[in-house]
């Protein structure tokens, strides 16, 4: 059975087997494969098992899944290859229990089409950039309130004008 060995930056580690054809992975509660790491997003990505190899998909996360430092959106698993989610080091090991692991075996990026050939348009992501409407100052009411006062301040004039004409 296929597997993945993570480690975070602090050193705390785990082993989940992969026993669905399909697993979603992120630091929320109703992914399949949970990393409760500051540095994985929430739905993080997922692993997707064709009926050949295993893939993993990136799902636009904000630190991204990464392979020797380059930055990747969709990798096919090879046995011992590691990868990065966010800042958590993961190692996959495939089916094949009698090859010996090879840390140094890369992943690869697969150029399919479907999702993972969809460009990701990071400029439409929301929570995380400048606001769209600027904060008010808070002074709208006090300058209304002022017109106000002005507008009536005026009539009193023109009235009074008018009464001892």
């Amino acid at each position: 059975m296929a597997k993945i060995q993570f480690t975070t930056p602090e050193g705390q580690s785990g082993e989940v087997e992969l026993t669905s054809e399909r697993l979603s992975l992120g630091r929320a509660e109703d992914n399949s494969i949970q990393i409760a790491h500051d540095s994985v997003s929430s739905n993080h990505g997922e692993f997707i098992f064709d009926g050949n190899n295993w893939v993993f998909t990136d799902l636009g996360s904000t630190n991204g899944t990464s392979v020797s430092g380059q930055r990747v959106e969709s990798l096919e698993m090879a046995n011992g290859g590691t990868f990065n989610i966010g800042h958590v080091e993961v190692t996959f090991y495939g089916d094949y229990a009698e090859e010996a692991p090879s840390y140094a075996a890369p992943a690869q990026t697969v150029t399919r089409g479907g999702y993972s050939a969809t460009a990701i348009d990071k400029g439409r992501r929301s929570g995380f950039g400048p606001k769209a409407k600027p904060k008010s100052s808070g002074y709208g009411p006090l300058y209304a309130v002022g017109l106000l006062a002005l507008g009536a301040v005026g009539y009193a004039v023109f009235t009074f004008q008018n009464l001892s004409a």
